[in-house]
Order: C-alpha cells, then structure tokens, then sequence
C-alpha cells in the first residue's frame, strides 16, 4: 500500500521536494526509522545537497540547506559512488565512522542505511534511513527501502528531464526571429522539411 501511495504522489507531483518529503515522510515510519534525508547530486558535481529531510531537530532544518556530501564520503556518499545498499548496524562500534558518532548522537541514531538512486544508468543521489537502536534491518525492511529509492530516482530523474526541457525551449526561443510564435517556427520548420 505505501509503495502505491508514494507511486500515485509522484505521479501526481508538479514539484519534486514535496515528493520526496512525501515519500520520505511515509517510507520512514514503515520501515522503523526515526529520521531519514534524501541527497540529490548537484548537477555538473560531485556534492550532493539534501532534498528532503524527515524528523530531524528544529535546530538543524537551517543546517540541511547548507550541508553537502561528497560522493563517495560517508554511508551516504559510498552509497552513491558504489551503487550498493551501505549498512551500518552500529555507528558506535565502527572506527571508521568515529566522526560520524559526534552527529549520531546529536541525531539520536545509532544504525543507518544509506541507498543509491539510480535511474537510466545514472546515479542521483542517495537516500539515508536512520535508526534509534543498532542492529541490521529485516529483509523485508530493505526491500522496501530499495524499492522506495527507486521510486525517489523516479523523482529526480522526471526532475532532470524537465529542467532539461526547459533548457532546450529557452534555446529555442532565444532562436527564434522577434515576434515569431513556437508554433509559427514549427510550421516553418515542417515545411522546409516537407
């Protein structure tokens, strides 16, 4: 049910931060997270920006603007450079994450794990689910998990592409001869074709 509600929300979305938080927002309570974000790549860089954010503290919403990863830095970034499902079942018991256990507990989140989203071979960023309590999630929690990043790539990709778009009918209309209409161009350009 929920991975149809978040399908009928991207569907239905003109904007894609709302549904990412929408589907943030009810992918996070299923699968027993406390907080969760979406990282979506900067065009052009290795940085990703947060895109949405689910129950995190009032004191970091102003943080989240401003915070970047680095592919292939951290769960999040690793996620997205490898293309894999990273899971950390205890933040605190991994040496490797000792700069990550300052913010963990600041967060209150013990264990994490971070997706890629991938759509048509690319990857566009990353989606983290935070937990309270350490230990690995259940099968059917990680399948849902993936099945919630594809849905999310789906945003960002349909995201890309309008932005795309739009680029490309600026373009045109900067083609354009003063005074012409896009449809008076097209007719033109049929019948030079023709």
């Amino acid at each position: 049910m929920l991975v149809s509600e978040i399908a009928h929300a991207i569907a239905r979305a003109d904007d894609p931060l709302e549904a990412f938080q929408y589907a943030l927002d009810r992918a996070c309570p299923a699968v027993g997270a406390t907080r969760g974000a979406v990282f979506v790549l900067d065009h052009g860089s290795e940085l990703m920006h947060a895109a949405a954010a689910h129950n995190w503290p009032a004191q970091w919403q102003p943080w989240l603007g401003e915070m970047r990863v680095r592919v292939g830095f951290g769960p999040s970034g690793e996620a997205a450079s490898e293309r894999r499902l990273i899971a950390v079942p205890d933040v605190f018991a991994d040496p490797g994450l000792e700069d990550w256990q300052e913010v963990a507990k600041e967060l209150g989140f013990r264990a994490l794990v971070a997706l890629p989203m991938e759509a048509a071979g690319s990857v566009l960023g990353a989606v983290t689910f935070y937990f309270a309590a350490p230990g690995a999630p259940s099968v059917p929690a990680k399948a849902l998990m993936r099945t919630v990043s594809d849905l999310l790539a789906v945003i960002a990709e349909r995201d890309q592409l309008r932005t795309r778009l739009r680029r490309a009918e600026a373009a045109l209309d900067d083609e354009r001869p003063a005074g012409a209409t896009r449809r008076e161009t097209t007719e033109d350009n049929q019948a030079t074709v023709e």
